[in-house]
Parts: C-alpha cells; structure tokens; sequence
C-alpha cells in the first residue's frame, strides 16, 4: 500500500487537517500514536483512522510504516500542495464575490462611464493592478489615468472637478501617500472608489464607493507576494457591466 491522493476531495476538514499534519511531521508521526497525532491535530482518534483508511492505508500503524520506509514524498506532497492552492484561489474568487453585491457594482460601473475623466492611483505590487484596470478601461473608451508617479498625486487631487473621479487599489488600505491623496480628493468634495482588502481601512472608511477583494494577508509592509486575484476579480467584474452597459 501507498498514500494514495485520489480521494482528497471527499475527505472532511478534520480528516484534511490530520492529512496536513501529517505530511508537515513526518518524523514526528513515525514516532508517535494515533491518540496523540490526533490531539495535535485537534481531531478525534477515529478521525484519524478514517483519514488513513481513505488515502490508501489499512489504519495509523500501516501509515507510519509507510513513512518510515519512504523518507522523500515529494511527488505526493507536490499534489497536495497544489490541490491546496487551487482551493484557496477558487475561495478567493469567490469570498470576493460575495463581498460586492451586483447594485453596488452597477453604481461604480455607472459612475465610471458617466465620468470625465477616470484618476487610478494604486503603489507597490497594486500599481500592477492599476496599470491593467487603466488599459481596459481605455479599451473600452473610456477617458482614463493611471497615475504612476506619487510625486503627481497630490496636485491631480487638488485639481480634479466634481465630474470626474479617483479610484484608490491599496490592499491594506493604509498606505500612507494613497491615504493623503485620498482625503485631498474627499476635502475638495469629488467622487473617490475604494478597491481594498476586507477589513476597516482607512481608504474605504473614507470613501463613496467601496469595493473589497478576499485576500489571504493584508499585510504589505514588506516583501509583498500576496495575492491580488481578489482584486482582478473585482476589476474584471467591473469591466464586464461597463461593457454591457455600453452596449
């Protein structure tokens, strides 16, 4: 017998966790019980007995044998650790879905077509974010800005008019010079669109619109990787009815 993955899908959430533990500690499984592994794991006994029943082993003993006699599992792990991976990013789409209900997407879709001009301002790894939304949106002819330089920002605020419009991409929310040009915009009365991660930020706190993205951080300060595929979702989404509208 062999850890056999194919069954990973009907596996419950506590017999997932076991099966993650386990890969995670191998050395420590092969020398521990089934009583214990499951208390580390925060599972019950017969959780994890059924989790090894359902990749493949008799019960815990004929897993722990297995581990002891095969110390590289990478084409297994490799497997699971993209089984992962695609189960977070279909979450993240769809967490961010959720988050914006189709009215309020409507009334920012509408606000961007109707306006003069469109402002994007975004800064670190969301200054991708920004140069893409801004392509699109010139795409669809639609006056559009997308401001790399923070040295600009500040003076584009304090020169806006009220028929035009700023949309702020910052994952955290709080990054400070997209913090300031946010409250400029809103202290010289214009329409100012958050697209932000889920939480109580400075950027949507201020803002007329706002639009969330699940993330799995939210935390940008340093070495910035995570994700921004909630925020694609969001500008895709965005897109989409302004196309529609448009028609």
């Amino acid at each position: 017998m062999g850890l056999d993955l194919k069954n990973y899908d009907s596996l419950t959430n506590s017999e997932k966790t076991f099966l993650h533990f386990v890969l995670d500690n191998t050395e420590l499984v092969i020398r521990s019980t089934a009583t214990k592994i499951a208390k580390l794991c925060g599972v019950s006994k017969t959780v994890a007995i059924n989790a090894c029943q359902k990749i493949g082993f008799d019960g815990f003993n004929d897993l722990r044998y297995y581990l002891k006699n095969n110390n590289v599992m990478t084409e297994e792990s490799k497997t699971l650790e993209i089984k992962n991976i695609e189960t977070a990013l279909f979450d993240m789409v769809e967490k961010t879905l959720s988050l914006n209900r189709l009215e309020l997407m409507e009334k920012v879709a509408d606000k961007i077509l109707n306006a003069e001009c469109v402002y994007i301002i975004s800064r670190g790894t969301s200054k991708a974010i920004g140069s893409y939304f801004s392509h699109i949106l010139l795409s669809l002819n639609i006056k559009c800005i997308n401001i790399p330089d923070y040295n600009l920002l500040d003076i584009i605020a304090k020169k806006m008019n009220h028929n035009e419009v700023m949309i702020a991409i910052s994952l955290s929310g709080e990054t400070s010079i997209l913090v300031q040009t946010c409250k400029t915009v809103k202290a010289y009365g214009d329409t100012l669109i958050s697209i932000t991660g889920f939480s109580d930020n400075t950027i949507a706190s201020i803002s007329d619109y706002r639009l969330f993205c699940n993330s799995g951080s939210l935390d940008t300060t340093s070495h910035d990787t995570e994700s921004r595929l909630g925020m694609m979702a969001v500008i895709d989404y965005l897109c989409a009815l302004i196309k529609a509208k448009k028609k």
